[in-house]
């Protein structure tokens, strides 16, 4: 039997600054960044702090094949 690595699953933990519907604005703060990197996250793999700009449902947007609505069910 062997041995696993410790999980380093962690949710994204963030406050929403601004949000109008279609965008958002979150920011994540420095002791948040900490407690990811502690809890063996790479760099890489976290946001650093600050604020981050996100546009809701772009990837439908982008792909209007995909919206279930325009589907008709086998």
């Amino acid at each position: 039997m062997s041995e696993q690595e410790p999980s380093t699953y962690r949710p994204l933990v963030f406050s929403v600054i601004e949000d109008d519907g279609e965008n958002v604005t979150i920011k994540i703060s420095e002791k948040d960044y900490q407690r990811d990197l502690a809890a063996g996250i790479d760099e890489e793999d976290t946001l650093k702090p600050g604020r981050y700009k996100m546009k809701r449902g772009g990837f439908l947007a982008r792909h209007p094949e995909l919206k279930l609505k325009d589907k008709k069910r086998a």
